[in-house]
């Protein structure tokens, strides 16, 4: 009759040690997702791009790797916000108006004023929000 004994710890550090064969493959669709969510980010300075990172940890005894952002806003680029999420148009809850700034020469249909300058600021008494850009939902097959 035969034996078979395992070695517990070395089946433990197989599966579950940093630097075995399941960390290593899931740190490479770690990367696949990094990369394809950088390229998917939309981008107007890149400040939400460059902010993307991956992350490696265990928990409850599983290896698990992690994709995001640490930015406040990124939940809203990724989700949409005002009626795109079923929750109606945006309205300000303290004053008369919305205001965000603007960039200088941003677009047709700024306002322009005589010295050449364009308005620091936008106004409006609502906005419908804007529609969610899911790049990380959507970079999750590379990952597979």
């Amino acid at each position: 009759m035969a034996y078979l004994v395992l070695d517990q710890q070395a089946l433990n550090d197989l599966l579950r040690g940093p630097q075995g064969p399941v960390a290593q493959d899931i740190m490479v669709r770690t990367n696949r997702v990094l990369n394809t969510a950088r390229r998917l980010c939309p981008v107007d300075e890149g400040t939400l791009r460059s902010s993307l990172a991956r992350e490696m940890r265990t928990e409850n005894n599983e290896i698990v790797g992690r994709v995001g952002s640490n930015l406040k806003y990124a939940l809203f680029v990724h989700e949409g916000t005002g009626v795109y999420v079923g929750r109606g148009p945006i309205t300000p809850k303290r004053a008369r108006v919305l205001r965000w700034p603007v960039k200088n020469n941003s677009g047709a249909g700024r306002r322009r004023y005589k010295n050449g300058q364009t308005a620091q600021y936008a106004y409006a008494k609502r906005v419908k929000g804007m529609p969610g850009r899911p790049f990380l939902r959507n970079a999750l097959d590379a990952g597979r």
